[in-house]
């Protein structure tokens, strides 16, 4: 948390110097950051969901072989 508010305090500080014509085109940086972020953890969330059914359907293989060998 102490580590978040010194980025915090940074980041305002920064703020704090530009002029104020510069703010929209900050807004649009701070917009396409965070956007770039999300896409970012969708797909880390999608590509898991994928490896989690993959890991299911291997899983299932496995004991219908296993239940077969016990017949």
């Amino acid at each position: 948390m102490e580590n978040t508010m010194n980025f915090q305090q940074a980041l305002m500080e920064e703020v704090r110097e530009l002029p104020e014509e510069a703010f929209p085109n900050l807004l649009k940086i701070v917009h396409l950051f965070k956007e770039s972020i999300l896409v970012q953890q969708n797909q880390a969330t999608i590509t898991l969901r994928e490896e989690f059914g993959q890991w299911g359907r291997l899983s299932d293989e496995a004991l219908t072989g296993f239940e077969k060998s016990l017949s």
